[in-house]
């Protein structure tokens, strides 16, 4: 957790307009620091086939136990929801973490498996409940989805890359890619894509649109930012979508973080380009 942290406090130092945003996720870094749960890592070979198809980890027959596991967590989040540590957050991020203390760890876990399962009617049943808006709910299920799998990261890591995972969405929640980054590997300088939702990153063709799988440069493009030279917007006038790129040299940088570029959104508003996989919208 150090290590985020760290990154957090780089990247909001340069750019201190997005420090309310950032202390949404340091607080729930802090809040989450000491408790352990992970997600069951059964014998994963078994789905090999269906993932090699195309399906997300998942969204498979394995079984991570992820209902429970990241209910448990959001769960969690609910109860530490009255601690001074939230006197961090934006005032509305307050006032939704006192609506989410109602829900009991049932409803957290069904919350999870209706985010898993895209139950938008049990979702909008909560939200009316809670009084936290559907898009809140979806947040801190994610929150707590991704801190069940870092337990189990390493392992689900490995068995992405060997078996060679090259599609835009991602392999294990079946999201779109949120942003892309460049790092040094044994092959070279690569392109991999991160995942919002559930943190996932994985291998990526150097040139190619992730939304719609669109190869022809002519219909590809880059968007610079003078005031941003560690970014870049990559434009695929096929299907009018953007893709924010980090392209310094920091590996742990925050860069990669959709939040963390959440100013570059603002500036592609009414541009006619939208981007598809953002967890955290201006």
């Amino acid at each position: 957790m150090e290590n985020t942290l760290k990154a957090v406090e780089k990247w909001v130092k340069s750019h201190p307009y997005l420090k309310d945003i950032a202390a949404l996720n340091t607080a729930f870094e802090k809040m989450l620091e000491n408790f352990n749960v992970s997600a069951d890592m059964p014998d994963i070979k078994h789905i090999k086939e269906q993932f090699i198809q195309g399906t997300p980890l998942l969204l498979t027959d394995l079984d991570l136990g992820i209902d429970n596991k990241a209910g448990a967590v959001f769960y969690e989040i609910c109860k530490k929801g009255s601690e001074s540590l939230i006197a961090e957050l934006p005032e509305i991020m307050q006032n939704v973490l006192k609506d989410l203390s109602k829900l009991s760890e049932d409803n957290c876990i069904k919350i999870i498996k209706a985010v898993l399962e895209g139950n938008d009617t049990f979702l909008k049943e909560m939200a009316e409940k809670t009084g936290a808006a559907k898009e809140y709910l979806e947040y801190f299920a994610w929150v707590s989805i991704k801190k069940a799998l870092s337990g189990v990261k390493a392992e689900i890591e490995e068995f992405i890359s060997e078996n060679g995972w090259q599609k835009g969405i991602c392999p294990v929640c079946g999201n779109h890619a949120s942003t892309a980054f460049f790092k040094h590997t044994k092959r070279g300088r690569q392109r991999f894509l991160h995942c919002d939702h559930c943190g996932t990153e994985w291998v990526y063709k150097r040139i190619g649109c992730p939304y719609c799988d669109n190869l022809d440069q002519k219909k590809m493009s880059i968007k610079d930012s003078e005031d941003e030279p560690d970014m870049r917007i990559d434009l695929c006038h096929n299907c009018n979508s953007y893709l924010k790129t980090y392209i310094g040299e920091d590996n742990n940088s925050a860069g990669k973080e959709g939040w963390a570029s959440i100013h570059l959104d603002i500036l592609m508003e009414d541009t006619g380009f939208t981007s598809k996989g953002s967890l955290v919208k201006p």
